[in-house]
């Protein structure tokens, strides 16, 4: 997607779907720290970052840490 071009429904779907994950880790930690953290390797992920899971369209592994981390479940 070039500045200035409309995104397509599959790239805002997943515009969409980031600022909703960027939002819900808002919820857990200091906004400030959203971006470092999906940069670092995760034992929660098997070593993976958390941006390597989204890329493998697993984002569902952050969302559950999430639920986990808000409800008090054990991961």
């Amino acid at each position: 997607m070039s500045q200035g071009e409309t995104p397509s429904v599959k790239q805002e779907k997943a515009l969409v779907e980031m600022d909703r994950l960027l939002g819900g880790l808002a919820r857990v930690m200091k906004p400030t720290q959203v971006g470092r953290w999906l940069k670092q390797p995760s034992s929660a992920f098997d070593g993976s970052t958390p941006l390597q899971v989204v890329e493998r369209g697993e984002v569902d592994r952050i969302w559950r840490m999430l639920y986990d981390l808000e409800t008090g479940q054990p991961g």
